[in-house]
């Protein structure tokens, strides 16, 4: 679920710059079939711009691939000050809110979309039918209120605006069917319900429809018709309602503007030149997506789902909130004791891996493999480690992709442990560990540092992931 909102937001992003081109640089001028092309490569360009940064960002420019392997504090218990446990953090909850609000509008608008094609079946489907001799099925039914229409083959208008324009209606609805009109409807409805939150979405859906009618308006025009009669029959047809989102109306577009359009002169071809103003535009939407903070954040939300967030807080009340400082891995006791499957969320001796955190994270870089394809990022596994220092119950708490989660799993499961005790005996211990994949080009080469002098202070870039023997509370 939050990889469909990332998706959305980047294409939405990327659809910002392409709308205020095409808005404040090209409406105006008289190159509707250009304006419609434009618009029709920018939804293409959006619509692959997430892809472009996904395959940008997992390019290895080194002859190999490495991986860093990060882990940290597993099962760290949030402890408020009246005792209460928070067990799910702020940021988690807010990403399920935001994707949860993201599908629910999708489906408010999906809702929507079923009824204005319904609406519209309904009406072709009542109408009477003739074919007409360039192949087009002419519609006439007796709703006044509905403005005539085109969509796919179907003309479709009322008996009362055939009796009083039929043919100019006719022509004017045939040029957007010879364009293929409705197919570029078809991909500007699509890329706005999946960006439904985004007005650039709709406006340029807007747009495209303007340019559908100049380009109509301009071949009734040139075919013979009069322009004074066409005018006043506009007029006359801009009232009524219509189908705004998936076929073209007569009515549609701003009247006035579109008046005006009949009678300017035609644009010079130089004037085109205006749509270069969308490269550095669209350059500088990817440079955004390429800074490491907004990475990290979409990386966060792609890989949240609101069922985890669910089944959190279906768990015990003391259920663990993960943490990820940057140290070895130290199972952290919790407020928590034995939970209702029979597993210790702590014990009074945590399991430890044999040679301790140093050695269990030598054994990790040492097995795991790279996966090719795989991208940067830290996934958080969480396993049961049994009475006999095995693993068990292996669960991902935050995925990274489905490779490198079984990646991780499959090396988790090859661990032995010295096990968990509680009052003397060996229990059943849930140990969480964080563990991040990371490529040769972005590793950092570790190179040996001096203990610092007794009283020296040091920074954190001094400061050891890991000694010989690790800090204790």
């Amino acid at each position: 679920m939050g990889a469909i909102l990332v998706y959305s937001i980047i294409v939405g992003v990327t659809l910002i710059p392409i709308y205020l081109i095409v808005r404040l640089l090209m409406s105006g001028l008289t190159c509707w079939r250009f304006n419609r092309g434009l618009i029709l490569f920018g939804y293409l360009i959006a619509l692959a711009m997430p892809f472009v940064i996904g395959w940008i960002h997992s390019i290895d420019f080194s002859d190999g691939a490495v991986l860093d392997i990060e882990v940290g504090l597993p099962s760290v218990m949030a402890v408020v000050a009246d005792g209460e446990v928070d067990a799910v953090s702020p940021v988690k909850w807010w990403c399920a809110g935001v994707i949860a609000l993201y599908f629910t509008g999708l489906l408010f608008f999906l809702l929507r979309e079923l009824f204005i094609w319904n609406r519209m079946h309904s009406v072709i489907s009542r109408s009477s039918h003739v074919t007409m001799p360039d192949g087009n099925v002419l519609c006439i039914h007796f709703d006044e209120s509905i403005a005539p229409f085109s969509w796919y083959r179907y003309i479709v208008m009322s008996q009362k605006d055939y009796d009083e324009g039929g043919s100019t209606v006719i022509m004017h609805e045939s040029m957007h069917i010879k364009a293929k009109h409705w197919l570029d409807l078809l991909l500007a409805e699509a890329v706005a319900l999946l960006v439904w939150y985004n007005p650039a979405g709709w406006l340029m859906r807007n747009e495209l429809q303007a340019v559908h009618e100049y380009e109509a308006d301009n071949g009734v025009v040139t075919g013979g018709a009069n322009v004074r009669d066409y005018q006043l029959l506009l007029i006359q047809k801009a009232v009524g309602s219509r189908f705004p989102s998936i076929a073209n109306s007569l009515d549609h577009s701003n009247l006035s503007k579109r008046i005006k359009m009949m009678l300017r002169k035609k644009s010079s071809p130089v004037q085109r030149w205006r749509a270069i103003a969308a490269v550095p535009a669209l350059a500088l939407t990817a440079v955004v997506f390429f800074n490491p903070g907004v990475a990290e954040a979409l990386e966060s939300l792609s890989t949240a789902k609101v069922t985890n967030y669910v089944a959190i807080m279906q768990e015990e009340p003391a259920a663990a909130a993960v943490a990820e400082p940057e140290q070895s891995p130290i199972a952290l006791p919790s407020q928590s004791g034995e939970g209702d499957d029979g597993v210790y969320r702590s014990a009074e001796t945590m399991p430890q891996y044999e040679g301790g955190e140093a050695a269990l994270m030598k054994f990790i870089a040492s097995n795991l493999k790279w996966i090719p394809g795989g991208k940067n990022g830290r996934l958080i596994v969480q396993f049961v480690v049994k009475k006999d220092g095995t693993v068990g119950d292996v669960k991902v708490l935050r995925s990274l992709s489905p490779e490198q989660d079984a990646e991780a799993e499959r090396v988790v499961r090859m661990l032995k442990f010295t096990p968990g005790m509680v009052d003397g005996k060996p229990v059943d211990v849930w140990y969480t560990l964080p563990v991040s994949f990371r490529s040769k080009a972005d590793a950092k080469p570790a190179s040996p540092k001096k203990a610092p002098a007794a009283g020296e202070s040091i920074s954190g870039d001094d400061a050891y992931t890991a000694v010989e023997t690790m800090p204790r509370y």
